[in-house]
């Protein structure tokens, strides 16, 4: 869970840290681990879809949702 926007402290280059995590997600898939990520960003429909695809990832745009959109996710995630 995070944010979802990608930051590192000694790269200022939104495009390539939005890139950098990409190559890291499929990394992840190359080995067997499907990432998805919950981002508490209303602005993460801009770059999670580049990071982690169309299917994985969900925004939840307000924090008092987290609680029901876990439970819908955790029910599609795992059908």
């Amino acid at each position: 869970m995070s944010d979802g926007e990608p930051a590192d402290v000694d790269e200022p280059d939104p495009s390539h840290l939005k890139w950098d995590a990409h190559a890291a997600a499929t990394e992840l898939r190359a080995k067997g681990i499907v990432p998805f990520c919950i981002a508490l960003d209303p602005a993460a429909d801009a770059y999670a879809g580049d990071i982690f695809g169309a299917n994985g990832h969900a925004v939840v745009d307000r924090p008092a949702r987290l609680p029901e959109r876990l439970t819908t996710l955790f029910l599609t995630l795992t059908r």
